[in-house]
């Protein structure tokens, strides 16, 4: 005979199965020591690099405005023809 599974949080596992061991939570200083260490390993960009991604960035979300901003005085036309 089986033993029955039992539904613990989407996972089955056996109901003789030992639990899955309990990790240790970690204190507020180790996770800021460890998060310090991992953005010390970050490759944060140049200044230039900053300048020209932000320049780009600015054209394309000009672009898309005057693009939109067309599509928008023509639908706007069209349906005062249509309904006007």
């Amino acid at each position: 005979m089986q033993a029955k599974s039992a539904d613990t949080k989407g996972e089955h596992r056996r109901m003789d199965a030992p639990p899955p061991p309990r990790r240790e939570r970690t204190s507020v200083a180790q996770f800021l020591r460890e998060v310090r260490l991992e953005l010390r390993r970050v490759n944060w960009p140049s200044r230039r690099e900053v300048a020209s991604y932000s320049l780009v960035v600015l054209v394309a979300v000009t672009l898309l405005t005057v693009f939109v901003a067309i599509l928008d005085q023509l639908f706007g036309q069209f349906v005062l023809q249509v309904f006007g």
